[in-house]
């Protein structure tokens, strides 16, 4: 199984991580030649020599499905999508395996505490033009509840202010933002370490919504069947990944918050709100190397963010065939081009012409106890079984070759929604909409698809 740096090396050997050491401004030149990268070339990539910073700075190591798949030595990675993902991550969930804890680790080879430590020492980007700074994007934070003492890992974005002071932001949808509840609630600091460079697994997930209780940490000990190695900070009783490249404790003041703004993934700024944190020490490894997630619409960032939805799409599967044993396939799309919400379409043999208004409404009311699938979801589209629902083209396709009939676009108004959705309206609510593209059943034999009978079995490559 592989580590961070194992994952590395082997990118390296397979001729996909790419190697730069001419000097980088870390302030939108850094992030404007990562972006070609990802775009162009979709290899990893280090960055030896980034001005004023101590560490070289990584980034687009899981940058497609197959890429994660590798990293969690998968068998058979060729054509691998999240679909065949998503098994993985459930089965992982569902038979966690403790975390162990060690008495010292890699990322205690340098100890900085106090005034010796800064964080002008990392690498850290200024994204875009109307970025508040520069962020740490691809840290994962530990946190402890202080009522339940259970351990939570998570990303979150984290506005550097300067030498020694952060921001570090807790979406509405975050374990993270009830933590922080319960501190402010006791009048209490509290303590968090951001973690950057830690093994894959825990990156995956650290990505992804578990039920209540289920560590973030027993689920990647799961996916790379070992548990992960951990060891307490040097400033509080948090655990830390004992290999981890770069550790960052701090202390969260809750009298001082501040509003910041990021561009994210969907091509569109969001402002969050969140305390000031105040950095008390930094431990890293030797040869400590900067790991980052380029934010905005590029495919690592997108990539990752597809893991929080294998959640989704578990609950949906789990609800909707007990109701429906009909449906064929089920895609929960998070694509940057449809916006930052989700767009789930279906596949189905229907029965009746009013079964896909009803598995639409089932849809949208699915929660599983994890979130409710209508705060994220912003359309349900619902097609018949001659429609692949993983191909947006097919889809759309059948929208507008299929639907006739006004009665069959459903419309969910005032519908809360998360704050990713910046079009909302007072009360953050906005609308929904499902669309039932299937044909009538008085028209099956009218709308059939032109198809060429037995083409799958002629390839033309046996040809050339």
């Amino acid at each position: 199984m592989h580590s961070f740096r194992s994952f590395l090396d082997h990118l390296e050997q397979t001729g996909d991580l790419v190697r730069i050491s001419r000097e980088v401004d870390p302030r939108f030149e850094l992030p404007a030649l990562v972006s070609q990268l990802e775009k162009q070339r979709q290899k990893a990539y280090i960055f030896d020599n980034v001005k004023g910073a101590e560490f070289p700075y990584v980034g687009g190591l899981y940058a497609s499905a197959l890429r994660i798949a590798d990293a969690l030595d998968i068998p058979d990675t060729v054509g691998m999508r999240h679909r065949d993902l998503q098994p993985v991550f459930t089965k992982a969930m569902m038979n966690p395996l403790a975390h162990t804890t060690q008495s010292s680790g890699t990322c205690k080879d340098v100890i900085k505490i106090g005034a010796d430590a800064s964080l002008s020492s990392l690498p850290v980007p200024t994204f875009f033009e109307l970025d508040s700074g520069p962020f740490i994007t691809g840290a994962v934070g530990v946190s402890r509840h202080p009522d339940t003492g259970q351990l939570n890992v998570g990303f979150y974005r984290t506005l550097i202010l300067d030498d020694n002071t952060m921001i570090i932001n807790a979406s509405s949808m975050s374990d993270l933002r009830k933590i922080y509840a319960a501190y402010e609630a006791r009048g209490e600091e509290m303590s968090i370490a951001m973690c950057i460079g830690v093994p894959p697994a825990l990156t995956f997930s650290a990505s992804g919504k578990h039920p209540p209780g289920v560590s973030e940490l027993d689920v990647a000990g799961a996916l790379q069947g070992s548990p992960i190695e951990m060891v307490q900070a040097e400033t509080s009783d948090l655990l830390v990944p004992a290999d981890a490249e770069i550790v960052i404790e701090a202390k969260v003041d809750f009298s001082r918050k501040q509003e910041n703004v990021l561009g994210e993934f969907a091509d569109q700024y969001g402002p969050e709100t969140a305390p000031v944190a105040k950095l008390v020490a930094i431990t890293h490894r030797k040869d400590a190397m900067y790991y980052s997630i380029m934010a905005g619409r590029h495919p690592e960032h997108n990539t990752i963010g597809n893991i929080s939805v294998y959640g989704i799409l578990a609950v949906l599967e789990k609800n909707l065939r007990e109701q429906f044993d009909n449906i064929k396939e089920i895609n929960v799309a998070c694509e940057p081009k449809l916006g930052t919400m989700l767009h789930i379409f279906i596949s189905i043999n229907k029965k009746s012409d009013d079964e896909p208004e009803k598995l639409i409404r089932a849809a949208f009311a699915a929660d599983g106890g994890l979130f409710p699938v209508s705060t994220i979801t912003k359309r349900i589209v619902v097609v018949d079984e001659d429609i692949d629902p993983f191909n947006l083209e097919d889809v759309e396709w059948a929208i507008w070759s299929r639907l006739g009939d006004a009665r069959k676009i459903i419309m969910l108004p005032n519908v809360f929604s998360w704050e990713l959705e910046r079009c909302t309206k007072e009360g953050q609510v906005s609308a929904r909409v499902g669309i039932d593209a299937t044909k009538d059943l008085a028209e099956i034999e009218e709308l059939v698809r032109p198809i060429i009978p037995g083409a799958e079995n002629y390839k033309l490559d046996d040809y050339l």
